[in-house]
């Protein structure tokens, strides 16, 4: 605890003391280093999670709309990057998914050959996946929650199961199959 405490302060310092708005070359892209501060936070709850299992302080901090809005916003892709490539889609080989939590606009994931997209949208339509705001964060990580009635799908067996390769995150292990 300790050192996170430590992580902290020199983040704060850092936000601090450097020039405005300093660049960093991380995961193929550039960020601003005041991201990091947010990204540490959400990898210490993820991997706190990693380590705990579903506990209601996992639960609750997986829930904070903060969390989502990073996952979705500014590690959304090269995840979804990953799942797509593990994949390999072909020509005109589409996914497409919505993530619905109770009281939060869907967020909207796919892939094709020529990318994927992330995003929010209002509910509309059927959702591919219906969960708590934690699982669905920890779906957008490819991790699923001890409870399975935590979520559930009236997508066919097929179409879900294409989703949630997509959604494989930093775990290509955990490849479903629809059989």
């Amino acid at each position: 605890m300790a050192r996170c405490e430590e992580l902290t302060e020199v983040t704060r310092t850092a936000a601090t003391d450097l020039p405005a708005d300093p660049e960093v070359e991380w995961t193929g892209r550039t960020v601003k280093v005041p991201f990091f501060a947010e990204h540490m936070r959400e990898e210490l709850i993820l991997h706190r999670w990693d380590l705990t299992g579903d506990d209601s302080t996992a639960r609750e901090a997986l829930s904070h709309s903060w969390m989502t809005e990073h996952s979705v916003r500014e590690v959304g892709k090269p995840l979804l990057r990953l799942g797509a490539s593990l994949l390999g889609l072909g020509p005109d080989e589409r996914i497409e998914g919505r993530l619905r939590s109770p009281g939060a606009d869907d967020i909207v994931v796919a892939a094709d050959r020529s990318g994927v997209h992330i995003g929010f949208d209002t509910p509309t339509g059927p959702a591919t996946i219906e969960s708590d705001p934690a699982t669905r964060n920890l779906l957008l990580w490819g991790r699923h929650p001890a409870d399975p009635s935590r979520w559930h799908s009236d997508a066919g067996p097929e179409e879900l199961n294409r989703v949630r390769n997509l959604l494989i995150g930093y775990r290509p292990e955990v490849l479903v199959s629809a059989e």
